[in-house]
């Protein structure tokens, strides 16, 4: 076998792996949801809405960026385990003292949903020829919003949501290692920042009477799985949340176990056939 027949063949098995890891995070989800349908006070459905609507979140980020391969790079990875590490904070903050919390995070969204439809109708009578389509999306937005909070009730907040920052969320929730080596510096990457753009987007001109000024780039960079193991790091981390708030007992394996079994196993035997 060539050189390049075993890149291909590596290629493949890890690719799937990363469609059994999707059904894997699925099945874990649906099981989670089976158990905890039957925990569920008709008074307080909201509770559980929130927290398995934030958990499901978390399985789709994961299991869209497993398989989609051109995701596994430091120019896009970093988007969707920002926006994971930013939900498990939410999901940890809202377990700590559910009723209350999750009908504050309801709210707030509501409330932005409001505040963007005024816009949308402020701006509505520029929208020339397609005027149509933005009374359309804004029908269906009006009928989504009474159909949770009638419209007069419901406040705006351009706040935050929960009357704290994130890092005062996580510390609160204990997710400080959490904000300080995954959100933050993921951070970077989403604002577009210097430690980001520097590294990815620019290069060092090999000129010295330009003085070695940096000059634009599209960085190319390797495919790299590892992002997928980290995002079943943090859909693990909120599956867990949720069983222990919940008291849930499900027997679908964590999905940063599987998935760190299945590669090992993939290294293990490329390993032995090159060996």
């Amino acid at each position: 076998m060539t050189n390049e027949e075993e890149v291909d063949d590596f290629t493949s098995k890890v690719f799937d792996v990363m469609e059994r890891y999707a059904q894997t995070v699925d099945d874990g989800l649906q099981e989670r949801w089976s158990l905890l349908r039957e925990k569920v006070e008709l008074y307080d459905s909201e509770t559980y809405e929130v927290a398995i609507g934030l958990v499901a979140r978390q399985a789709t980020l994961t299991i869209h960026l497993a398989v989609n391969p051109g995701m596994w790079t430091g120019h896009i990875a970093p988007l969707v385990l920002r926006a994971m590490t930013d939900a498990h904070i939410t999901l940890a903050w809202i377990l700590q003292d559910p009723p209350a919390r999750a009908r504050q995070y309801i709210l707030h969204g509501l409330g932005q949903e409001k505040l963007l439809i005024a816009h949308l109708e402020a701006d509505a009578d520029g929208a020339g020829e397609l005027r149509d389509q933005v009374d359309f999306m804004l029908d269906r937005r009006k009928a989504w919003l009474e159909s949770q909070r009638r419209d007069f009730l419901t406040e705006v907040s351009v706040g935050s949501w929960s009357g704290l920052n994130v890092r005062d969320m996580a510390t609160e929730a204990n997710c400080d290692g959490l904000y300080r080596f995954a959100y933050t510096p993921f951070s970077s990457t989403v604002h577009s920042m210097w430690n980001h753009v520097s590294t990815y987007n620019l290069r060092q001109c090999t000129n010295p009477l330009h003085k070695f000024h940096r000059v634009p780039v599209i960085a190319p960079v390797p495919l790299d799985p590892d992002y997928v193991y980290r995002s079943a790091k943090y859909v693990s981390r909120s599956f867990e949340s949720l069983d222990a708030a919940f008291s849930l007992a499900p027997t679908v394996e964590l999905p940063v176990s599987w998935l760190g079994s299945e590669l090992s196993k993939i290294a293990q035997r490329d390993s032995a056939d090159t060996g």
